[in-house]
């Protein structure tokens, strides 16, 4: 067989192949009573699609957080309405997170400190994110972290708007083996103006 004969029995096999997918759609959509639930079906899947890559994107959950944690509740009577702000840095496939951590300052009802250099208190990170379309996406973040006495173990669930996202601050539940403590947290792309920024260990609030 030539290569002009073997050309054109690729082509017309590919025309069959075409030709006979077509005939497979045009059959589903008779079938379907007409073409709109098709159509339908395949315009949400274009919106899905959409929401998930143009406002859901991966890149929304890489980068520099600031989060602030209000203890709620703990076994531990000096933690209660504590205030403790981490610097988390994050890396994000859309999927999946891992990073690091630093814990950067704490504020309770009598004192407030900021961990400066050396004496930040780093952690690692790593979660998930689960990426819902209609409803507001949830960052899913475990952090192991080092203490002057032990290891601590921190869960972070925020829910994540996917509109204005670098502007706002979001809020979720925290847990930490820390004294059993459960609290309140807010995460954002800024800095909290509440950080107790130059402050030493054991000055007072009040001050």
């Amino acid at each position: 067989m030539s290569v002009c004969e073997m050309v054109g029995s690729m082509g017309s096999a590919i025309s069959a192949s075409v030709t006979s997918i077509g005939d497979g759609l045009h059959v589903f959509g008779m079938a379907s009573t007409n073409y709109g639930s098709l159509v339908a079906t395949l315009l949400a899947a274009l919106i899905l699609f959409s929401i998930k890559e143009f406002f859901n994107k991966a890149s929304n959950y890489s980068g520099v957080f600031f989060t602030k944690s209000t203890v709620m509740s703990s076994d531990y009577n000096p933690y209660k309405k504590m205030q403790t702000f981490h610097t988390l840095i994050l890396f994000s496939n859309g999927h999946e997170v891992s990073g690091t951590s630093e814990k950067t300052g704490d504020i309770n009802l009598e004192r407030s400190y900021e961990y400066e250099g050396a004496g930040k208190i780093r952690g690692l990170v790593s979660g998930t994110i689960e990426r819902n379309y209609i409803r507001s996406s949830v960052l899913n973040i475990h952090i192991v972290e080092k203490g002057e006495k032990r290891e601590s173990t921190t869960y972070m669930s925020i829910k994540i708007s996917r509109y204005n996202f670098r502007n706002s601050s979001f809020t979720g539940k925290f847990y930490t083996t820390a004294a059993n403590t459960k609290g309140s947290v807010l995460c954002g792309r800024d800095g909290f103006s509440e950080h107790p920024s130059g402050h030493l260990q054991f000055l007072s609030t009040s001050s």
